[in-house]
């Protein structure tokens, strides 16, 4: 929502305020009626302007004009999903695919490419920077104290910066606009707004976010205080986006380790401190998990058999999938899901993904899994325990074949019916009671990301073995359990001697305790229940201890050392690597890959040069298994053409 000020006045058009109390009682709708009233207002004749107070008098309407700009970002949805895996190894065109469709897969767009089109993205900038040049005035006027000023003006920075990053990954220099007021039309003129590059696009990124006056989410903010039933059941401490994640990636992306992972770990450590939605801090972010189907209200999203069981088809359950089909209110949910946004079928912001990827009812399936990504990353995996060879996350929770065609099923859980055995939820294909709702999510952020992204930013600062931890079954608690070393003869998890199971140096003897990594690499997995008089053990139930590793929480064994790592400096380069898979198998077609595979490239051009060599070897595995000759990438078509 665009509103344009001249000396101070706004246009008036009574339809574009959005009233807390009309949105509050049907965000959806409420949404679509300010979009298409304010999309005439701009056409508006200045006769018609009124003060600026006359709008824009409390911090409701600020929480509104915030509001107006999420539905506007959530609009964005199938071009980021596109863009970001489409452009990567894990997503296909079908034969119903479009023609810009193909072009983006073949990576030979033009600018008249349909994803070549900045303007959606722009639309939401420009609303970002109306919207800060309001609380800016707002403030000035003191309608906005400096506590609600500051993490209003946060959170549209956020969003704004957040889609800078997507354009930047995308289409590397771009015009930088931080002007109020400013049409799409106005774009067009080159001369108001010269181009800057990739790598200046990312220092304004950061220098926006490390100026703003708070990064903390506030959960007093009238926008929390909302009661799920006034918003059509969407929490929306959900749906605004992590200030932290967005400042961590831009970091990260920056290439700049050590700030980054100080965000990420942010991310968990403010979280633990305000337990959302009721989880506490052994929980919240952890990537937690269990090892047995038994009766539980512990949020474990994990993939297991029942313990004492045969480790077969009957005593298999799968728990991971349940993250993409429980709603933002599920306080469940709330451990792992940092950000989402949900489409509801009666909300007026559309949502495309069904027609893209479901090949029933309304679907026109036109994109679907790679048979690369299903063949030699899902597929491919080994279960611990029963060497059985798939990954849960793939079959029948990412993807699944529907009509004997593989389908990107990620985005459908709502879309489908769901049955449930009490295990583990399945899709009903076969029935079309749903297919006129055209519900679902898109997932920004969430824990399992977290973890990849924190670990990338540790390894790179020179801590790979945290990073591994983070990684492999077992986590900081038995990574650094020193006394699985000879030498060291320390009690295990049943112990209080200082230095076991928090990450740390490894001690010289069994007498010097070890010496802790320093912030942001300190986890603390320390966990003792024995406290009887004969050992004297400390209780020790700290934030990490149930945090045992991403893989072994969806039951696969250990990513191995190849025998060509012999030193710290190949240990990270092979860990990168190592943590790039991970991503696929657990965010695949989240709308990472690209950006992923973009980061890790530029980042080897940068070391050895070696950067194009492994973006071309990694996509022609996707062409290959296609039985389609690979397109040849070079630094001149990693970024895509902008339209004008």
């Amino acid at each position: 929502m665009r509103i344009k000020m001249e000396k101070m006045f706004f246009k008036k058009n009574k339809a574009c305020r959005l009233f807390s109390s009309a949105l509050w009682s049907g965000i959806g709708v409420g949404l679509l009626l300010v979009f298409a009233s304010c999309d005439k207002m701009l056409d508006a004749p200045d006769k018609n302007a009124v003060e600026a107070s006359d709008n824009y008098n409390t911090f409701n309407d600020a929480d509104n004009l915030i509001l107006g700009i999420y539905g506007k970002l959530m609009e964005l949805v199938d071009e980021v999903v596109v863009l970001n895996e489409l452009r990567g190894d894990l997503m296909d065109v079908t034969v119903n695919a479009t023609s810009d469709q193909t072009a983006i897969n073949d990576h030979n767009a033009t600018p008249d490419n349909a994803y070549c089109d900045l303007s959606p993205f722009y639309e939401v900038i420009l609303n970002c920077n109306d919207a800060l040049a309001n609380f800016d005035y707002m403030k000035s006027e003191n309608k906005l104290s400096k506590d609600n000023y500051d993490f209003r003006y946060a959170d549209v920075m956020t969003v704004r910066s957040w889609v800078y990053l997507q354009l930047a990954i995308h289409f590397g220099n771009i015009p930088y606009i931080t002007e109020p007021f400013v049409t799409v039309e106005d774009l067009k003129d080159a001369s108001r707004f010269p181009i800057l590059s990739y790598e200046q696009v990312l220092e304004k990124l950061r220098e926006a976010m490390q100026a703003l006056p708070t990064l903390e989410v506030v959960v007093s903010s009238p926008i929390f205080a909302a009661t799920s039933a006034q918003t059509q059941n969407v929490n929306l401490k959900m749906m605004l986006l992590n200030k932290h994640m967005v400042f961590g990636d831009i970091l990260l992306y920056s290439n700049r380790y050590e700030e980054a992972a100080a965000q990420y770990y942010e991310v968990i450590n403010e979280a633990e401190k305000k337990a959302w939605l009721n989880n506490g801090a052994t929980l919240i972010y952890k990537a937690a998990c269990d090892y047995d189907f038994y009766l539980s209200s512990q949020p474990f999203f994990y993939i297991s058999y029942d313990r004492y069981k045969a480790q077969d088809i009957v005593s298999f359950g799968n728990k991971w999938k349940e993250i993409f089909s429980r709603a933002s209110t599920d306080s469940q949910l709330g451990a792992e899901m940092i950000n989402m946004f949900e489409y509801k079928s009666n909300f007026a912001i559309q949502y495309p993904l069904i027609e893209l990827f479901a090949n029933t009812g309304k679907g026109k399936y036109r994109l679907k899994p790679s048979q690369h990504a299903i063949d030699d990353l899902w597929e491919a995996q080994i279960q611990r325990g029963n060497n059985v060879q798939y990954d849960g996350r793939g079959r029948e929770s990412s993807f699944d074949h529907v009509n004997g065609d593989p389908v990107v099923i990620k985005y459908l859980y709502d879309y489908y019916p769901r049955l449930s055995d009490g295990r583990m939820i399945r899709l009903d294909y076969a029935s079309n009671k749903q297919e006129n709702l055209l519900a679902g999510k898109w997932f920004i952020y969430r824990a399992g990301l977290l973890h990849l992204r924190y670990a990338e930013a540790a390894n790179r600062s020179g801590y790979p073995d945290l990073a591994l931890a983070l990684l492999n079954s077992g986590g900081v608690r038995s990574a650094y359990n020193w006394s699985n070393f000879e030498g060291l003869p320390w009690g295990g998890s049943g112990s209080n001697v200082e230095g076991i199971q928090y990450s740390g140096y490894r001690p010289v003897d069994a007498l010097t305790p070890s010496v802790p990594y320093p912030y942001p690499f300190y986890l603390d997995a320390r966990f003792n229940s024995d406290i009887n008089s004969f050992h004297q053990y400390t209780r020790f139930t700290s934030p990490w201890y149930r945090s045992n590793g991403l893989r072994y929480r969806v039951y696969l064994q250990n990513v191995a050392k190849p025998d060509w790592v012999l030193n710290k400096a190949d240990s990270i380069q092979w860990v990168e690597e190592a943590l790039l898979t991970e991503a696929a198998l657990e965010c695949g077609f989240e709308g990472h890959r690209w950006g992923d595979m973009l980061r890790i490239a530029l980042r080897k051009n940068k070391d050895d040069g070696t950067g194009t060599i492994y973006l071309n070897e990694m996509l022609r595995k996707k062409f290959e298994k296609a039985g389609k000759a690979a397109p040849s990438i070079t630094p001149n078509n990693w970024f895509l053409p902008r339209k004008n």
